[in-house]
């Protein structure tokens, strides 16, 4: 039996994505050398990284749109090409103000001509399978900050923090590419049908929905934009700051870093696991519990003051974390349909950019403020069990009926 292509593109988008995200969140391994090579405080370090996904985010509004009228290819490889430069470049900055520039421009503008066009190109192969395609597609986030993170970690222990970061963009050239041109946007292009069911019909549903005008006037998109960034603002603080937590604890470099390799192994069970329950139990009423069920783990990220407790916390928030990002853009192809898909998710996306903001410096400046992160926990704790409101307001806001196949009309 031929494989449909459709789960070519899902490897191929899963690639890209472990690679973008991978290395966009390794950031946490080198944030002690960054630290001490230009004497900076935690704020101003996680600043950097706050800055970066801020930008990748903002690019991502664009980077959809521009996929369809030039060609996700095109994009996705141009991508690959600046996440590289970025990293190659920032090896060679002798400020910190300069690696603010280089790593926040490149690396930035980088993961987000990748991010969202890779997603939005999962969505428009699949229909009935779209939550299953979308968590093994964006598994590859896991993949990558699992991998990421450990292999930064032995190349530190080796070498310094700019030649790790120009293996890294030696790596990023040589797997992106191929995956890159592999990408192909739609089924219709190859004269293939969503799911690889055999009806021609099937081909134009992909392009049905709304206008992004539409999606952005709508009562629900204002509160899914708020649900979204609430969400968001606990994965930042994770990913940039346990490590240096850990350290904070007496836990030596390399165990602390494996926390953050545990936040993408987290994400690789979750995404693809919670992402294909998400077509048995729908995917608004998964993500409302897994929003709960990110709020409790907090209480275990408080309380934690050693390695064991600490890496339980990584392991399951990052699979709760990772069935969250499967799921919105599922949500949102529910919602609002796919004709305009690549454009809704990334304004969508930028309230991940704010969350980044909050989560990455906010806990930084409480850090530096009151020497701990007990403040910065709880509040985002409590933003978790906002987002859940916020999802509920989205959900009752939502006037469109949703077809069987999950376009709405």
């Amino acid at each position: 039996m031929k494989l449909f292509r459709g789960w070519t593109i899902v490897a191929a988008a899963h690639g890209l994505l472990a690679l973008a995200f991978g290395a966009a969140y390794s950031f946490g391994a080198f944030f002690k050398s960054i630290q001490t090579q230009f004497d900076a405080g935690r704020f101003s370090v996680g600043s950097l990284f706050a800055v970066t996904a801020l930008l990748y985010y903002c690019v991502g509004a664009v980077a959809g749109p521009l996929a369809d009228r030039i060609g996700l290819r095109r994009v996705t490889g141009a991508g690959v090409l600046l996440l590289a430069t970025g990293f190659a470049l920032a090896s060679q900055t002798r400020s910190l103000a300069q690696l603010f520039v280089v790593f926040g421009l490149f690396v930035g503008a980088g993961v987000g001509l990748i991010y969202v066009p890779a997603l939005v190109a999962v969505q428009r192969w699949f229909i009935r399978l779209r939550s299953r395609a979308s968590g093994l597609a964006s598994a590859g986030t896991g993949v990558g900050t699992f991998a990421a993170p450990l292999f930064a970690g032995w190349l530190l222990e080796l070498q310094s923090w700019q030649i790790t970061m120009q293996w890294f963009a030696l790596a990023i050239l040589l797997l992106g590419l191929p995956a890159a041109l592999s990408m192909v946007g739609q089924p219709s292009q190859l004269g293939l049908s969503c799911d690889g069911d055999p009806h021609p019909a099937q081909a134009a549903a992909q392009a049905q929905g709304m206008e992004l005008s539409q999606a952005v006037r709508s009562s629900s998109f204002g509160w899914f934009f708020l649900a979204i960034f609430l969400a968001s603002v606990s994965l930042f603080a994770a990913l940039v700051h346990i490590a240096p937590m850990a350290q904070g604890l007496d836990i030596d470099a390399v165990s602390s870093q494996w926390l953050i390799a545990l936040i993408g192994a987290g994400n690789v069970l979750g995404r693809p696991l919670l992402g294909g329950l998400g077509d048995r139990l729908g995917a608004l009423r998964l993500l409302m519990g897994l929003s709960i069920f990110l709020a409790l783990l907090h209480l275990l990220w408080w309380q934690a003051h050693g390695w064991a407790a600490l890496a339980v916390f990584a392991l399951l928030f990052g699979a709760a974390h990772g069935g969250c990002i499967a799921l919105f853009p599922v949500l949102a192809a529910q919602w609002f349909g796919t004709l305009r898909l690549g454009a809704i998710l990334g304004i969508l996306y930028i309230s991940v950019g704010l969350a980044a903001v909050v989560g990455a410096s906010a806990s930084g400046w409480v850090f530096d403020q009151t020497g701990g992160y007990t403040q910065a926990i709880q509040v985002s704790a409590a933003l978790a069990l906002l987002a859940v409101a916020a999802l509920a307001l989205a959900a009752r806001g939502q006037r469109l009926v949703s077809s069987p196949s999950g376009i709405s009309k």
